[in-house]
């Protein structure tokens, strides 16, 4: 078994836990490659240490490898982390003996246009959100599903979110929690001027298009990417054809893990 290890470089704890870690699977007869990139032997695991920010990174990075993640939480909430880092030593016989299941997790592709150009091109895990820049004013965006109008929005941005994103930045705005294996995208207003233009549950196989018709806009994915829009632009959001599988050891419901993380 071939294991790959990625954590946060910037931070020493992290690289420290990583290589202890690095130490104990070898002596176990596992193959390890302690600071594994993209060009590297493709792992049968790979092990993220960090925060939500590392996961989401890494799991946008490698979708298309189709590498099963065991996720190590050492940020500060770690929505997406199936184990705490004391909880690794427990947990590590049924990581050899691959008795773990995995639950696949849908991810979005995020292509933005300026006429016939694609300007920027990505895939999420969380979400794609479309809001305003700095301190201007509300924003109108026009949604269309399928090249069907739906709405146009006048609010501080629209967020689109996967089912894993559905705890994450669309929550916070008021979106539905939706279970994490479900098909489905959820497209959650920010600040609308219009109060009855609540949270929108889409089929996945579905396409958005998000038209800006105002100046400072912004486009992000996953909190990570950014890029600027100009009116007319379109951002058209669909399934991605890779998916995350994340390695599961614990039985529990993601409302548990919500009420624990947020302390409810």
């Amino acid at each position: 078994m071939i294991v790959g290890l990625v954590s946060n470089s910037r931070r020493d704890e992290t690289r420290k836990v990583a290589h202890e870690v690095a130490v104990t699977m070898e002596s176990c007869g596992l193959k390890v490659i302690p600071d594994w990139h993209e060009g590297d032997e493709v792992p049968d695991l790979l092990v993220v240490f960090g925060g939500d920010g590392t996961i989401l990174g890494t799991a946008r990075r490698c979708g298309h490898l189709n590498i099963p993640l065991l996720t190590i939480n050492l940020g500060r909430v770690g929505f997406l982390a199936e184990l705490e880092v004391h909880e690794l030593s427990q947990y590590l016989p049924q990581i050899i003996n691959r008795e773990y299941r995995l639950e696949n997790r849908m991810m979005l592709r995020i292509t933005a246009r300026r006429g016939d150009d694609i300007i920027f091109q990505s895939e999420a895990l969380n979400e794609a959100t479309v809001l305003r820049q700095g301190i201007a004013r509300m924003i109108r965006l026009q949604v269309l599903m399928d090249s069907r109008p739906v709405a146009r929005y006048v609010a501080d941005g629209l967020i689109c979110a996967t089912p894993t994103g559905s705890t994450a930045y669309s929550l916070s705005a008021g979106g539905p929690v939706v279970m994490p294996d479900a098909q489905l995208m959820v497209l959650t207003p920010v600040c609308p001027y219009v109060p009855a233009l609540k949270p929108l549950v889409m089929d996945a196989n579905c396409t958005l298009t998000i038209v800006p018709e105002t100046e400072k806009v912004v486009l992000t994915v996953d909190g990570q990417d950014t890029v600027a829009l100009s009116p007319g632009d379109e951002v058209k959001i669909g399934p991605s054809p890779y998916h995350i599988s994340l390695v599961k050891l614990k039985e529990h419901s993601i409302l548990e893990v919500l009420s624990r993380k947020l302390q409810l």
